[in-house]
């Protein structure tokens, strides 16, 4: 069983530094997920301090996760992780020919591979259990560095002998296909005698797709992020690896597969870092458009949806009343059984209607509609299966009210997808999806501290 190591708050910092306190709940919330380890970074005052490393320690400590701190090969580093009380430390240095000229002032290989053993020698005097030794770039083997695999697989047992008790053997340039990334694994696995963990970067959008080779390969450590996160365009997505491993390869994994939805739900509010169109847990994957897909969907989602996504992450899924709307979700929603000929009228009447007003109608638009031809409209059934518009709730408060306080409860809704103080022409911004009367929600909890509320719907 491979072990997740979470990295977001490492390398997923390289893309957003976030507050101490921020900081120690995303920690949380990854322990609570169940991931095997969580990586932070040593302190490097001022840039990092040993109050971001120690609020997020003090959190932990109820939780079963291993924590590793992050830190190069040098012993002030490996020292500064001693003062924690931690499991592991991991170290790094590049010892391929370009990072050892134009990196690390062009010292040798021997001198390169010297430095991550005499690291290693000293994480193991400290008394580390975990003991990670990363070398830097190790997929230019593959591509042909001198030596080849065979160099890098001897780099990496001799690691092994100075005390490593695994090996990072990052893609730190990207460059590796799917099928590439499982050979890399599976033949140095081969040739090495101590674990392997996989770090993947994202520059061809590979990362995630790549990590799953190497875990199907032998990879036994898998470095990951929430929304892949990190340098330039990041490394591999949690979810992205755990949910496949788990429901299409039958991978058994530590963490709680039911539980990664809730949690990059929260981190999306809580750092505003929104979960893009194309990741399978987004709004956008819930959504389906083509009229024949909407016609088997209304009675068999799993069609189309991934039985495991169902299972796991999303509760239902939504269909978009454009100009592709399925007769069959019109026939769903009219309280009186229709004609195929009148359906076929309607869902083109409804189509035309849609292309004058910008390619999509809201449920509000579509029942009109229905109505204006006379026919009587489950209301809830309708708003049920059709994707909820998103909006902007803009509000201007009393400045006597505390805003702050109630600002946790909101982001705790399911349908609100961010909340931001303003300055300007509001106070306080929500972003959501106009289910469940979120506005009299908002309303009701601020009561007479609203001095004026508006609500602008998204395109």
């Amino acid at each position: 069983m491979p072990a997740i190591l979470d990295t977001t708050l490492r390398e997923g910092e390289l893309y957003r530094r976030f507050q101490p306190e921020l900081r120690a709940r995303i920690a949380e919330a990854l322990a609570e997920v169940g991931v095997d380890r969580i990586e932070l970074t040593v302190d490097y005052p001022p840039r990092t301090t040993e109050r971001d490393v120690r609020i997020v320690l003090d959190v932990l400590r109820s939780y079963d996760v291993e924590v590793v701190i992050h830190g190069r090969a040098l012993r002030r580093d490996i020292e500064a992780a001693a003062k924690y009380d931690v499991d592991g430390v991991g170290v790094y240095i590049a010892t391929t020919e370009i990072h050892r000229r134009f990196k690390l002032g062009g010292i040798s290989l021997e001198e390169a591979v010297k430095r991550l053993e005499e690291a290693l020698e000293i994480a193991k005097a400290q008394g580390f259990s975990y003991r990670r030794a990363t070398v830097e770039d190790a997929s230019r083997y593959y591509f042909g560095e001198e030596g080849g695999l065979e160099a890098l697989a001897e780099i990496v047992n001799e690691l092994g002998e100075a005390g490593a008790t695994v090996v990072s053997v990052p893609d730190t340039c990207g460059s590796l296909t799917p099928p590439q990334a499982g050979d890399f694994i599976r033949r140095l696995k081969q040739a090495c005698r101590v674990p392997l963990s996989a770090h993947f970067h994202n520059d061809y959008g590979h990362a995630s797709a790549n990590t799953v080779e190497a875990a199907l390969a032998g990879a036994e450590e898998l470095q990951v992020t929430v929304l892949g996160i990190g340098d330039r365009n990041g490394i591999a997505d949690l979810y992205e690896v755990a949910a496949p491993l788990i429901d299409v390869h039958g991978v058994a994994l530590k963490l709680k597969r039911e539980k990664l939805r809730d949690l990059y739900s929260e981190f999306s509010k809580l750092t505003g870092i929104r979960i893009p169109f194309r990741h399978p847990l987004s709004l956008e994957a819930q959504t389906i458009r083509a009229g024949v897909h909407q016609s088997m969907a209304i009675n068999a989602p799993e069609g189309y949806v991934p039985a495991g996504k169902i299972a796991n992450d999303f509760d239902r899924v939504f269909f978009e009343a454009t100009t592709y709307l399925s007769k069959r979700l019109i026939q769903r929603v009219v309280r009186s059984e229709l004609s195929e000929a009148e359906l076929r009228e309607i869902s083109s009447e409804i189509a035309r209607l849609a292309e004058t007003r910008g390619g999509e109608l809201s449920s509000r638009e579509v029942s009109e509609a229905l109505r204006a031809r006379g026919y009587e409209v489950d209301e809830s059934t309708l708003s049920r299966l059709l994707k909820p518009q998103k909006a902007y709730i803009l509000l201007n408060l009393d400045p006597r009210f505390p805003v702050r306080e109630k600002i946790p409860e909101i982001l705790s809704w399911s349908e609100v997808d961010g909340v931001d103080e303003v300055y300007g022409d509001a106070d306080l911004v929500v972003v959501a999806r106009l289910v469940d009367d979120v506005v009299e929600r908002i309303k009701r909890l601020f009561g007479r501290a609203i001095l004026r509320v508006r609500t602008l719907i998204a395109d």
